[in-house]
């Protein structure tokens, strides 16, 4: 399409003139620019001390809080005996970083949302998630899931390649794409 937008013979083809990408799955194809902090932090982790965290002039490469960062980390045990951060971790996550989303939760919720470290599955990214979620809710083709409509694409494909059903509901459009309780049990 988009090579016949460019083609003046066909700009009347379409009711538009421009495609815009919003591929979340490579925000750097859409121009995103890379995140350098979480990479700042692990090359200071990464590096042995000497040359990283202790390092007279890290202060002049890398920013004070990606040093903090790195240092917390390296203090609390992320590192493997090999001194990497390549190591497996539990399938749930490192512990540490799981103990972080808990603290965010409970500065933001409050003390009186309970939560639990042991309770919180990190993942690399939502397509994996969902996967994994919906790998263990479906034992065969008499399990069905409800999936909103519109929808992001990985839950019917995941439900199909699993032979699960699917259940489709709509959201509300004319109320900020919200839950409609009266659809969900429609």
């Amino acid at each position: 399409i988009n090579e016949e937008l460019r083609n003046t013979k066909h700009q009347t083809k379409f009711p538009f003139d421009k495609i815009i990408y919003t591929n979340i799955g490579n925000p750097q194809s859409v121009g995103q620019k890379p995140l350098t902090w979480p990479r700042q932090v692990l090359a200071l982790v990464d590096l042995p001390d000497e040359v990283g965290i202790d390092h007279p002039e890290a202060p002049k490469l890398f920013p004070a809080d990606a040093i903090r960062r790195a240092r917390d980390i390296k203090r609390r045990g992320l590192i493997g005996s090999d001194g990497s951060s390549g190591a497996y971790s539990h399938s749930k996550g490192v512990k540490l970083f799981r103990e972080d989303v808990c603290s965010f939760l409970q500065q933001r919720d409050g003390p009186e949302v309970p939560t639990d470290p042991e309770d919180i599955f990190l993942s690399n990214g939502a397509s994996s998630a969902i996967n994994n979620v919906l790998t263990a809710l479906i034992a065969d083709s008499s399990c069905g899931v409800m999936i909103p409509i519109p929808q992001y694409p990985i839950y019917s494909a995941t439900l199909d390649l699993l032979g699960g059903k699917k259940v489709g509901y709509y959201l509300d459009e004319n109320n900020k794409w919200d839950l409609n309780m009266e659809e969900l049990e429609r």
